[in-house]
Parts: structure tokens; C-alpha cells; sequence
């Protein structure tokens, strides 16, 4: 018999907790169910390695992005497969995927949905499924590591915050098929299309082609940033005059002044180095029935 083995952010809130123990006894009652909590953070990953030893386990991984990320450092690779029950800010993965943002419906896609085959990315050891970072978003991202709230007014919020202090560095970027040196406010480098909360950083980009879409913001001023944000919610941003875009299978990304970088929107230090790398076919991922192709 298939089981669940649920991976629940705690911070979710007792009312949410309550409302999945609720469609969890309507859609899966005659299925094998293990709730487990996070703790702490990281924890996500600890959980995920015990599931590992289950055997015919789909891994629910309920939370926003940082959860799922965190839970991808064990499954990629694996044959156990990765079901979302999406409750964060963004949701970015969630979005590319049509995974129900209603918790209820997102329950019963696990008795409905079938498997789809994507690509992973690995930025300097750390898995990702949506995007990697470096500049601007990778130093937000930084700095709301220590901040317990969440939500898009909260991002806002900091972006607003640190844009008048930040300063865009110089880059040295290294392909297979080019080399470049370029200033960015900002370097993305997407798997899947979302950013979060609708924002698609890269809207011609899909989870099984094989390569890596990169997206550098050579700069974004007080008279070109709302034409950027338009841009990017209404899925034009590669198109943006002031954005490059190509696509590739990995990028060293090197700068003397590159302290952090971002995986689907946890940050991480490094050292003048970020070296990313499309990993194929690497993850099984749960999905309403009638996609076919992410």
C-alpha cells in the first residue's frame, strides 16, 4: 500500500493544522499516513532523510518554498517522490506546477495526481527547484533570515528597505558557450518560471528541458523598476531591455564582493564563487493528472 509521510512547517498555525488533519481524513483515509513537524530550521531535511528508509513513501512536503527546498537536499536523486502541500508566501513552485493553492484541494491531489519527471538545479552543493541568486535578491534574502514574519508586504518591505543602500557588483560569468563580465543588480538563474506570488523571473523556462535560464538585471533605477515588476507579472521580464537572458546547463559565477547567494529564497554564504549546474531528470513530483509537461 502507497504511504504519506507528511513533513508539516510548524509555523503553518494550529488553524491550518487543523484544516489538513480534516481533508486528510477525507481523502486518505484508506491510505498510510505519517504526520511529522519542523522544530526548527533545517529540520525539513532531517525529517526527509527518515523517510528515505520507508519504503512505496511519497514525501508531503507542507509549507512554502524554503520548506520544499529543504526537503529536495534528500529526495533529489532518490526514487521517492515529492508531493507539496503548498502554505508559504510565494508558492512559486506550487504556481509552475498547477498544485492547488487551497489546502483542501491540494490534499486530494495526492489521491488524484500522477508523477512527472523534472530537472533539479545545485548551486555550490545545494540542491534547488525554482531559482538560485546572486546581488540583490540573494542579500534580501540574507536578511530575512532572522526576521519571523512572512508575506509579501514583509518582503516588500525589506526590497524597499536596502535598495537605496545596495550597489551593484561586477560579474564574471562562465558557460560552455560564453564568457562574460558584466554589473548586475541582480543574477537569477531559474529551473521553473516563479519567483513567487505570481511574479514569473523567467517565463519561458521549464522543469524538464534540460537547462537553466539566466536572467541578469544590469540595473534597476527609481525610473525603470515599476516597468521591471509590470514585466515580470505579466511574463515578459526575459524581454526587458535592461535584463540579458540565455539559456545554459551550468554558470561559475564569480565576483570579489559575492558574499551570498539564494536557493528558492533561503540564502547561504560563499566566497566570491557560485557555481550552478543542471542536474536532469533528478526528482519525481506529484502533479494534478492532466499536466503532462512542466
Amino acid at each position: 500500500m502507497q504511504s504519506f509521510f507528511f513533513i508539516i512547517n510548524s509555523r503553518i498555525g494550529s488553524e491550518k493544522i487543523k484544516q489538513l488533519q480534516s481533508a486528510i481524513d477525507t481523502y486518505l483515509s484508506d491510505k498510510q499516513v505519517q504526520l511529522t513537524y519542523t522544530a526548527y530550521g533545517g529540520h525539513a531535511t532531517i525529517l526527509a532523510q527518515e523517510a528515505l528508509q520507508l519504503k512505496d513513501t511519497v514525501v508531503v512536503a507542507v509549507g512554502g518554498d524554503g520548506t520544499v527546498n529543504e526537503v529536495i537536499q534528500q529526495l533529489a536523486c532518490t526514487n521517492v517522490p515529492l508531493a507539496i502541500i503548498p502554505t508559504g508566501s510565494g508558492n512559486g513552485l506550487a504556481r509552475h506546477c498547477q498544485i492547488p493553492i487551497n489546502m483542501t484541494q491540494a490534499v486530494a491531489l495526492l489521491a488524484t495526481g500522477h508523477l512527472l519527471t523534472i530537472d533539479l538545479g545545485k548551486a555550490n552543493e545545494k540542491y534547488f527547484i525554482s531559482n538560485a541568486g546572486v546581488g540583490f535578491d540573494a542579500w534580501v534574502c540574507n536578511t530575512i533570515k532572522t526576521t519571523k514574519s512572512r508575506g509579501l508586504k514583509m518582503y516588500v518591505w525589506k526590497v524597499i528597505k536596502h535598495y537605496f543602500s545596495y550597489h551593484k557588483d561586477l560579474y564574471t560569468l562562465t558557460t560552455d558557450e560564453k564568457y562574460l563580465k558584466q554589473h548586475a543588480f541582480f543574477l537569477n538563474i531559474a529551473n521553473g518560471k516563479e519567483f513567487g506570488y505570481g511574479f514569473q523571473i523567467a517565463p519561458e523556462a521549464s522543469l524538464q528541458d534540460g537547462l537553466l535560464d539566466v536572467i541578469l538585471a544590469k540595473s534597476i533605477t527609481p525610473f525603470n523598476g515599476l516597468k521591471f515588476v509590470i514585466d515580470g507579472w505579466r511574463k515578459r521580464l526575459h524581454k526587458n531591455k535592461n535584463c540579458i537572458y540565455f539559456k545554459t546547463k551550468k554558470i561559475k559565477i564569480e565576483s570579489p564582493q559575492l558574499r551570498y547567494f539564494q536557493t528558492d529564497g533561503d540564502a547561504h554564504d560563499c566566497n566570491g564563487i557560485c557555481e550552478i549546474t543542471l542536474i536532469e531528470n533528478a526528482l519525481n513530483i506529484m502533479v494534478p493528472s492532466e499536466i503532462k509537461h512542466l
